[in-house]
């Protein structure tokens, strides 16, 4: 709405600058998830939408049991007010991405509620799966049709990080990438909200540090100088990446140790869709793991545990994820969660480095 005002009156041209507008974006979602929480939280109590705590967790868990969930609703409520407020709503990728985050939202706040009032299993697996597909089907639509960078061998290739190589893997190639990246990140965020904070700081970190790079990638000039592949309006995506840093950084606020509320897969599932929609629209699909490496580590002790467990019939972990893990080998919660966060950061700053690191090597 602001950009579109900014157009129509001269003098609130100013209001079009990226900056300003990255700024304002931050601020207002930030403002809108800290002074709605409260009675948000209330409101979750009054409804009995509690957190369930699995019987076979660590002890220390069971004082979380009732602790309102569904969290998530807050955190992309305010996303998308902020951006319908702040956006240039006549940028495509941002439709794609506002579109996206709702059909994430909507699988996350189903399982939610089904868990709710249906089963404690929430949405089967098979459903969450195909409903995600669907939406990386979307993506792969918008791709082969319409495309991000205006260059079809680059639009269905995966680049090197390090090098910035592109190497072409075709429509169907991308359609599988495609696939498995969605899965991927949302799931794996997913798997991550297990302790207090644990996800939500890693997830502000990336979407940050993706910010800059949507900024960098939309930038003709800094996207040559950085080897990265100008897509026209990418840099729209960094505005959307402030409201969601707020966001989180507001939601921080009452998901901090001890919680006063969970995400809940409303949440958790939507963050991670936003990081791998992003990241295929800006051709960093390699970067991703780089970025999100606790994302990634989470998920493959999973992967490793149930595997493990199913070929040798014995675990890898005292429990997966690994968080559950270090927290049974006497490891207090609050540094298990800070300790997660250390190493975002650092795997954070490895990925702004590998960008500038193009061109060099």
């Amino acid at each position: 709405m602001l950009y579109f005002l900014a157009g129509y009156f001269g003098e609130l041209e100013f209001l079009k600058s990226i900056y300003l507008r990255t700024f304002l974006a931050f601020v207002v979602s930030f403002c809108i998830v800290l002074f709605v929480g409260k009675p948000f939280i209330k409101y979750l109590k009054v409804k009995k939408f509690g957190e369930e705590i699995r019987d076979d967790g660590p002890s220390s868990h069971f004082s979380k049991k009732g602790t309102p969930t569904m969290g998530g609703v807050l955190i992309i409520a305010s996303v998308l007010l902020t951006s319908l407020l702040i956006n240039d709503l006549a940028n495509k990728l941002i439709l794609l991405v506002l579109i996206s985050m709702l059909m994430f939202a909507a699988i996350g706040f189903i399982d939610d509620y089904r868990k709710f009032t249906v089963s404690k299993k929430g949405l089967a697996g098979k459903k969450k799966l195909l409903f995600q597909a669907t939406i990386g089907l979307m993506i792969w639509a918008y791709l082969y049709y319409i495309g991000f960078t205006g260059r079809p061998m680059i639009d269905f290739s995966i680049i090197n990080p390090i090098s910035a190589h592109p190497y072409y893997i075709g429509a169907i190639g991308m359609f599988i990438l495609i696939q498995l990246i969605l899965m991927g990140t949302s799931n794996a965020v997913n798997i991550t909200d297990g302790l207090d904070g644990l996800a939500i700081m890693p997830m502000i970190i990336c979407s940050t540090i993706l910010g800059v790079v949507a900024y960098f990638t939309g930038h003709t000039e800094l996207s040559s100088h950085l080897h990265l592949f100008y897509t026209v309006g990418s840099g729209e995506l960094s505005v959307f990446l402030a409201a969601v840093t707020g966001a989180g950084l507001g939601f921080l606020w009452y998901n901090c140790y001890p919680a006063q509320i969970f995400m809940g897969d409303t949440g958790s599932l939507t963050l991670g869709g936003i990081l791998g929609v992003i990241g295929i629209i800006l051709k960093q699909e390699l970067l991703l793991p780089i970025l999100g490496f606790i994302f990634v580590l989470e998920a493959l002790s999973v992967i490793l545990q149930v595997g493990s467990f199913k070929l040798r019939g014995k675990r890898i972990f005292k429990m997966a994820p690994i968080h559950h893990h270090f927290e049974l080998m006497n490891i207090p919660e609050s540094k298990v969660t800070l300790r997660f966060w250390i190493t975002t950061l650092i795997f954070g700053i490895i990925a702004l480095g590998t960008i500038k690191m193009r061109g060099i090597l």
